[in-house]
């Protein structure tokens, strides 16, 4: 992923998958991500299937 200053984003959180899930594979987490060359972070960004759709969830720290 590229930020919009051209530098990369690094990702620096991740969604974790509740606890009652059974089907993890169909589950679409969502991720943080920093730019390394600005700085700025990306909150909710598809993680695992690419999804344009930045889905809102409550991340753990």
């Amino acid at each position: 992923m590229i930020c919009e200053c051209g530098g990369i984003l690094d990702v620096i959180r991740v969604e974790e998958y509740p606890e009652d899930l059974k089907d993890k594979i169909n589950y679409d987490r969502v991720c943080d991500v920093q730019c390394l060359n600005c700085g700025n972070v990306y909150y909710s960004q598809p993680y695992d299937n690419g999804s344009r759709l930045n889905k809102v969830r409550k991340l753990k720290d």
